[in-house]
């Protein structure tokens, strides 16, 4: 009997193709118009005060509320 060839292992040279299983899998969404309803809002507004800010806004702040 004739030895069967042996195939070599097949290289994939394109790396999307190499490493898309590691990428594409599912994901959970979060429905943003039921949050939304809920009052959830990614980007709340008047989260900080006065002290978080840079060392001279409070004092330009400060002035600028006193020229209004």
């Amino acid at each position: 009997m004739a030895k069967k060839k042996v195939l070599p292992e097949v290289v994939v040279h394109n790396f999307v193709a190499k490493h898309m299983h590691e990428v594409n899998k599912s994901q959970v969404f979060v429905d943003r118009k039921k949050d939304a309803k809920r009052g959830y809002s990614k980007h709340r507004k008047g989260r900080y005060s006065n002290d978080y800010l840079p060392f001279l806004m409070p004092v330009f702040l400060s002035n600028f509320s006193r020229n209004c």
